[in-house]
């Protein structure tokens, strides 16, 4: 019988053990019998992983199975179950002065990194290589591993990749909820004031250009623009904020949205709808729209 494998942790152990057991099984069925024995000790609880003679191979070719097999759901678990653990440790840590509302937006935002696509993602595929790795090699010089210990000590790079995910995190979280007070003060500003022009239809066209159309679809004028367009020769604004500084000032009872064809919905269109909300409307479909 080969020397054992022993691996300990005082963390959620039945999910070890359950996750451990049920990778494993598939070598049972395959003819490589492995006995495990459990064991507590102190806080820690182990499992003793010891390969028997097998009838598919020689002993060396099961161990290093159940050991590549052991490598594999300790990776999985990692990734799955303590990842989620580490990027609230580290939010906890760096970020201790946020409120817990606030931590569990940057947790959200965290996990979305990590995660663009789902569980299927690249990034999740590429770190679980990474910790499979340190795992491997590890075992292969050590027969006893303890998770929390090997985390904490033998995954340093790992976490430093977790803790820039968290501060982009963080830093999109920032920007956020500056554009959430940005909007407000918008608000603010259109529901103190008169509304100076009945309707404003907009034409997006393409390279981020834009056609402002009074009711009767004549290009549209007004005194209260020559500063505007004044300020975008004398300061190089962009057009998007010209065009927002322009409805913040006619504060429209009517904002009528016309996109031609492929013009994606970029962010000046959703500022506009989340300033006059329910003054926004789209068109369903026009010459504007078509050309």
């Amino acid at each position: 019988m080969s020397e054992p494998i022993l691996i300990g942790t005082h963390t959620a152990p039945t999910l070890l053990i359950d996750k451990l057991n049920s990778k494993l099984e598939h070598l049972r069925r395959d003819g490589f019998p492995f006995d495990i024995d459990i064991d507590k000790i102190g806080d820690f609880t182990f499992m003793d992983f010891r390969v028997r003679n097998s009838r598919n191979g020689s002993e060396a070719d099961a161990f290093n199975l159940a050991k590549t097999c052991i490598a594999n759901c300790l990776a999985d678990i990692i990734i799955d179950e303590w990842e989620a653990r580490l990027v609230r440790k580290i939010i906890q840590g760096h970020y201790f002065y946020y409120s817990e509302e606030e931590k569990k937006l940057i947790l959200s935002k965290a996990r979305e990194m990590l995660n663009p696509d789902g569980q299927s993602s690249a990034q999740r595929r590429q770190r679980k290589e990474t910790v499979l790795q340190k795992v491997q090699e590890y075992l292969d010089l050590h027969k006893e591993l303890i998770l929390e210990g090997f985390i904490n000590f033998r995954l340093k790079e790992y976490q430093r990749e977790l803790e820039e995910i968290v501060n982009f995190a963080v830093d999109e979280f920032l920007l956020e909820r500056e554009y959430i007070e940005f909007i407000r003060l918008l608000r603010y500003f259109v529901d103190i004031q008169e509304p100076r022009v009945d309707l404003i239809k907009i034409i997006f066209k393409k390279n981020e250009r834009f056609i402002l159309l009074d009711s009767n679809d004549r290009p549209f004028q007004h005194e209260s623009l020559d500063g505007l367009l004044a300020d975008l020769q004398d300061n190089n604004i962009n057009y998007d904020d010209l065009l927002i500084s322009a409805l913040i000032t006619l504060a429209p009872r009517e904002i009528e949205l016309h996109l031609e064809n492929d013009v994606p919905l970029r962010d000046a269109i959703k500022t506009i709808q989340n300033v006059f909300g329910h003054r926004v409307s789209f068109c369903k479909g026009c010459p504007h729209c078509r050309s």
